[in-house]
């Protein structure tokens, strides 16, 4: 009868690192959104020619599409280098 609770732990162990797994990337990348700011390297100018490319005119509700858009995806690869970064940083750990 041992067995089955062994096995029942084993699994609640799995379930619990990847579990948080899942948050640590979020957190990350609830941290890089935080931090990134387009703003900051977008021109009014891009972000104008963006919105002609993309929808043939410029109004205010495709305006801010180039920035959200690099927010997004800055904010996610952020993430993943972090994350790549962590686990390789604890597994280098774990073999020590």
């Amino acid at each position: 009868m041992a067995t089955p609770a062994r096995n029942l732990k084993a699994w609640l162990k799995y379930l619990a690192m990847k579990l948080s797994k899942v948050a640590l990337f979020f957190a990350l990348l609830y941290l890089a959104s935080m931090a990134i700011n387009p703003e900051s390297f977008i021109s009014l100018d891009a972000s104008e020619s963006f919105a002609k490319w993309e929808d043939g005119f410029v109004s205010q509700e495709n305006f801010d599409d180039l920035w959200v858009l690099i927010w997004v995806v800055c904010s996610v690869l952020t993430a993943v280098v972090g994350y790549i970064v962590i686990m390789k940083l604890i597994k280098k750990i774990r073999n020590i």
